[in-house]
């Protein structure tokens, strides 16, 4: 114990000393790093434990999201399908069968033409029709002459929704005036002759075919 705290020797004190000072700092410096290494160790054994457990529930999580998407979408879908299924699709004018006929064949004095139009739905599903008064019309004309158009300036418009089954059958009256008209609305026009007349009816991109009459 006495040479540790006096050491002996032929070199002054103070050298043991010097020599004691820079074995115990190597062995301190050998001790932190050694405790460095092992800390950084476990710091990364932690960190990396963490990570996939943090990559874990994110995929989870992401997977959870993913799959209610889906659903939420197919949900949607099916909705859709539901009410496209649900619902009457509208007439096909190929699907459309449109007749025109008079109440007379000749009309003398102030007699009006009147003319009914009859729908009906020629297809094999049922299907629904707008058969207002801005959606039909009937054209009346002589020759080459276009006399008169229910679609002229009509003072009634609106919508009629009609639901044809296969086969069903509809119908509208449609009164002539006896005047010309035009699609600008002009006034003053003259009066249409006696002479043969010819009127056809238009519903939804389907057309009658003719039915001919005479004004007196």
């Amino acid at each position: 114990m006495r040479t540790v705290l006096r050491p002996v020797g032929p070199q002054p004190a103070r050298v043991y000393w010097v020599r004691r000072m820079v074995v115990l700092a190597v062995l301190v410096a050998a001790v932190l790093l050694v405790w460095s290494f092992v800390s950084r160790g476990a710091a990364a054994d932690a960190d990396g434990s963490g990570t996939g457990a943090d990559a874990g529930a994110t995929g989870a999580e992401h997977g959870t999201d993913a799959e209610g998407a889906d659903a939420a979408d197919a949900a949607d879908a099916g909705t859709d399908e539901a009410a496209a299924d649900g619902a009457p699709a509208a007439c096909a004018p190929e699907a459309l069968t449109v007749t025109l006929t008079t109440d007379a064949t000749s009309y003398t004095g102030d007699a009006a033409p009147t003319f009914t139009m009859t729908f009906t739905n020629t297809g094999d599903t049922t299907c629904v029709v707008d058969a207002g008064g801005s959606n039909r019309s009937v054209l009346v004309t002589s020759g080459s002459d276009r006399i008169w158009s229910s679609a002229d300036c009509a003072a009634e418009g609106g919508t009629r929704t009609l639901l044809l089954a296969p086969g069903a059958q509809e119908q509208d009256t449609v009164v002539w005036p006896r005047e010309r008209s035009d699609e600008t609305c002009s006034g003053g026009l003259p009066a249409p002759r006696p002479g043969t007349y010819t009127a056809v009816a238009v519903l939804g991109g389907a057309q009658s075919g003719s039915a001919v009459f005479q004004l007196g």
